[in-house]
């Protein structure tokens, strides 16, 4: 089984090249078992300005019955907004949403960033992602985060979802570069591998490095947590693994960090 890390850069308000952007992508990785890309790759990152555009919300929808319809054969997960049909709340959900041959699965994000708040509704549904044998922890962005005052005792959305019994975790982001984030990002990664006992697999946005905002720095770990797999920083990367690495018991973390 092969997965794919889709590292490419999403813009914000873009909906129509970040679509044909994730198309092709996910058309280059057709022997692919499941194609991830980032948080909001549809509507771009910090889309919060954006949905006061009349039209955009359905520009996200189109976009994404476009990319089920030409990527059908392709299994893929994606970072998108979807509408809030619940009839309370925020109007739309930060999600991610897994689509093939006809299927939709919508995860969605629980813990927001303030900004977030102004335009997405938390959730708490729980249920993983089933793709043959391997059931998937679906996170975005930060629920990942330690919401434990204490660093040592990590408390996040991994804890609701493990009575399900995952066999990987996913997490899909777009996380701003900055001082160190390299190195604080894998290490808050390695503890949440280390508590779940399970490998973990990040997407994150990108963008050039001169624009010094997304980072990139895809990776994946392993049963140890180290990181098996990763793609470069501050430039698109779309990276074939096995889900072999995921299990892998070797020491293979190579990953450097960045300088500003």
């Amino acid at each position: 089984m092969k997965i794919t890390l889709a590292q490419i850069e999403c813009v914000a308000g873009d909906v129509e090249g970040n679509t044909s952007k994730i198309i092709e992508a996910a058309q280059k990785a057709k022997a692919s078992s499941l194609v991830i890309f980032p948080e909001l790759a549809v509507s771009g990152p910090n889309p919060v300005a954006c949905f006061k555009n009349d039209g955009f919300a359905e520009q996200c929808e189109k976009a994404l019955d476009r990319i089920a319809k030409e990527c059908e054969t392709i299994p893929v997960l994606v970072g998108c907004p979807v509408r809030n049909t619940t009839g309370s709340g925020k109007p739309w959900f930060n999600a991610a949403v897994y689509m093939f041959q006809g299927q939709r699965n919508v995860f969605k994000k629980k813990y927001l960033s303030d900004a977030e708040k102004e335009i997405f509704e938390p959730s708490d549904e729980d249920a993983l992602l089933q793709i043959g044998c391997h059931k998937y922890a679906v996170t975005i962005g930060q629920d990942l985060a330690n919401t434990s005052g204490d660093d040592f005792l990590i408390v996040n959305r991994i804890d609701e979802l493990m009575p399900l019994k995952p066999d990987v975790i996913i997490n899909i982001g777009a996380e701003k570069c900055g001082v160190r984030t390299s190195e604080r990002r894998r290490n808050d990664m390695r503890m949440n591998v280390l508590k779940t006992e399970l490998p973990l697999v990040f997407v994150n946005n990108v963008a050039p490095k001169k624009e010094a905002t997304y980072d990139g720095g895809s990776m994946i770990f392993g049963y140890e947590s180290y990181v098996v797999a990763s793609a470069d920083f501050f430039t698109e990367d779309v990276k074939d693994v096995n889900l072999e690495c995921l299990i892998s018991m070797s020491h293979v973390d190579k990953q450097e960090d960045y300088t500003l």
